[in-house]
């Protein structure tokens, strides 16, 4: 354990002392402990420390951390470090390393394995990148190694054990391990690796499609590559062609980029979050190329200009119609422009005027509403404000009815007598349809329970109410 915290410790600072690691031949050390750790001497450990996970039994955890220290100082970019790993054969090393692991699976520490696999091809990238002696050291034995992971189950890319990881180490050891380096290249072409490339990018996995197409565009300068390119076949026939196509749509559709039915993009003008003077900058990068041609054929009539020269009498019409062109299409971009311009001020003259109309609707409001709140405070306070604001209502509602009713049409009136508010009162209705005898009155008694209407001649009849007497209680002998 003091061990593994020895190197975890190293991890951290020894790329803050490059001179004090190198002083103590730290590359050199490490390097002859990763040999022990790849050894078969025997190794017991329980593996129960917290350095010591996945260690059990094996020399993966000793491994785990000094690959990790080296990764550390590899990345610093220190050229007295990197060379003096190269020089101690660290390439080889860490390709027989890679070697020796994945000829022994260990399913059972698969995730520490695919760390110390990552880590192995990081630190074999930051090593080679830029350098073509190193690629050409990395050589077959390094491509096998990168091909053997291209291999691997895509199945597995979705596990969450560090497969993706590895996957991401692996492409960045293709671009600085194996692009650059012609021998490896033609290697890499001959084992099929463009088409694992493009079996990778089939799998529609946006986090590795720009790696991929990163590295064939650098694999298209040799050219050797277009015939594999051309030859790769993905499912259901598929082309390399076709898949290419099908990424652009995606990556379109996920720009949100329109098209009208003939699949023409509809909606390049229609760019948001432009300003006026961005869009008078988009006239001259739209004409871009026609300006940059006009200006080549004007320095061209310059010239001959300059050395007294006389073309021949099509040469010079087809010269002037084109310096002709060129400057109509800056007139034109010019009057587009002073559009776009003229567009823009009279658009800033509504956006204020509608500000000032809302001003003012909000200016209006807040005198209404004063308005309303003096006349309410005239009537709570003055009879007479009331009795007159009464009467301009009574005025208003009867102006309001309609007059003419119809024949046989019984009236109810709705309105209070006497009620003098001006708040709007409830309806009233007065119904008289049903004889006052027969229910006795507004103020009748409705104690039905205390009475007895008995029916004479089809109609209730009022009677007196007849005293209910108590029913004596039986005496119980004791």
């Amino acid at each position: 354990e003091l061990q593994l915290h020895a190197i975890a410790t190293l991890s951290s600072v020894a790329p803050l002392l490059i001179e004090e690691y190198m002083s103590c031949q730290g590359n050199a050390r490490v390097l002859a402990f990763l040999e022990w750790c790849e050894s078969e001497d025997p190794f017991f450990s329980h593996g129960n420390s917290f350095h010591g996970t996945g260690g059990r039994g094996n020399k993966f955890a000793q491994m785990r951390y000094s690959l990790r220290l080296l990764r550390a100082m590899v990345y610093l970019e220190d050229e007295t470090v990197n060379k003096d790993l190269c020089e101690k054969g660290t390439i080889q090393q860490m390709i027989g390393i890679f070697k020796n692991i994945i000829s022994k699976p260990n399913e059972k520490e698969e995730a520490i394995v695919l760390e110390i696999q990552s880590d192995i091809l990081l630190i074999l990238s930051g090593l080679c990148e830029n350098h073509i002696q190193r690629k050409e050291i990395f050589g077959t034995e390094g491509v096998d190694i990168v091909l053997h992971v291209m291999k691997t189950d895509p199945r597995k890319l979705q596990s969450g054990l560090g497969y993706n990881v590895l996957l991401f180490s692996t492409l960045d050891s293709i671009w600085c391990c194996i692009l650059g380096c012609y021998p490896s290249e033609d290697y890499f072409l001959e084992k099929e690796g463009i088409f694992l490339l493009l079996d990778l990018l089939a799998l529609n996995q946006k986090k590795f499609c720009n790696l991929i197409l990163g590295i064939m565009v650098e694999f298209c300068d040799n050219p050797k590559t277009a015939a594999h390119v051309n030859a790769w076949q993905g499912k259901k026939d598929q082309t390399a062609a076709s898949l290419l196509i099908k990424l652009w749509r995606k990556e379109e559709k996920e720009l949100g980029v329109k098209r009208d039915k003939n699949r023409k993009i509809i909606d390049f003008e229609n760019l948001p979050g432009l300003s006026a003077e961005d869009f008078v900058t988009l006239c001259i990068i739209h004409r871009y190329l026609d300006f940059k041609i006009g200006e080549i054929w004007n320095e061209i009539y310059e010239e001959i200009k300059l050395e007294k020269l006389r073309p021949v009498t099509t040469d010079k019409k087809a010269l002037e119609a084109i310096i002709t062109a060129s400057e109509n299409i800056g007139k034109m971009v010019a009057s587009l422009q002073s559009e776009i311009i003229e567009s823009q001020a009279r658009q800033d003259v509504q956006n204020e005027q509608k500000v000032y109309a809302k001003i003012q609707a909000t200016h209006k409001q807040r005198e209404l509403a004063n308005k309303s709140w003096e006349n309410f405070l005239a009537r709570t306070s003055n009879a007479k404000t009331l009795k007159k604001a009464k009467r301009l209502q009574e005025k208003a509602i009867e102006a309001s009815r309609h007059h003419k009713r119809p024949q046989n049409a019984i009236f109810h009136q709705t309105d209070i007598k006497g009620l003098n508010t001006t708040v709007p009162s409830g309806g009233v209705v007065t119904v008289e349809s049903t004889p006052a005898r027969l229910v006795g009155g507004p103020l009748a008694d409705t104690d039905i329970a205390l009475k007895k209407l008995p029916i004479r001649g089809g109609a209730l009849q009022r009677v007196k109410a007849v005293k209910i007497v108590d029913t004596p209680k039986k005496s119980i002998p004791t």
